[in-house]
């Protein structure tokens, strides 16, 4: 939520803020194709949404409103599961949420930057810089919406590779014990003599 949250936001200042729409409009004039392509690869931000809620189903309950059953403790550490068996994933949902952070941060504070009438030669550098960080804005909004969908696809094949790993498995008591195959073994063994 937390990083769609902050390319929303990101989203929304491109669109309400004549000087980055500006901006933005000026880059694509000069730099169509690579515009056009970016484009190609926006995700839309309500479908991520779906896509963590489908991926994360106790993420659309209130710890502290909603009623919490029994289910919901198991699907929460499943998902925890997941998630720990998806560290690249994870790792790249950290870093797209640092980033959109520090980009719509950067955006904000030098968002009076390009109201300036530049008088000096430092002056007419920040304008001039600042047009193109938020010249690129779109097409930031558009790669780290991808990057999440990218991430989200990580974490649906791991959490479809544990539920492979599950049902294949045997429970006995409280303990899952997982069928292995003869060469899986010889091969685990193989690779702890290594270490």
């Amino acid at each position: 939520g937390d990083i769609l949250s902050k390319i929303e936001e990101i989203d929304s200042l491109i669109s309400k803020n004549t000087h980055i729409l500006n901006c933005v409009e000026s880059m694509e004039e000069q730099q169509s194709k690579l515009c056009k392509d970016m484009g190609l690869l926006r995700v839309d931000t309500k479908a991520l949404t779906e896509m963590v809620y489908r991926v994360f189903p106790t993420m659309v309950k209130d710890p502290i409103d909603d009623i919490w059953t029994i289910e919901d403790v198991f699907v929460e550490h499943g998902s925890n599961i997941v998630l720990t068996n998806g560290i690249a994933a994870q790792k790249l949902l950290s870093d797209i949420s640092r980033e959109a952070k520090a980009y719509l941060t950067a955006i904000r504070d030098g968002m009076n930057t390009l109201t300036i009438t530049p008088t000096c030669t430092k002056d007419k550098r920040a304008v001039k810089s600042m047009t193109r960080f938020c010249g690129i804005s779109k097409m930031t909004v558009d790669f780290y919406s991808f990057s999440v969908y990218i991430a989200l696809l990580m974490i649906m094949v791991v959490h479809r590779d544990t539920l492979a790993v599950k049902s294949s498995s045997v429970v006995k008591g409280d303990v899952m014990i997982l069928e292995l195959h003869r060469d899986d073994v010889v091969k685990a063994v193989e690779r702890t003599r290594m270490t």
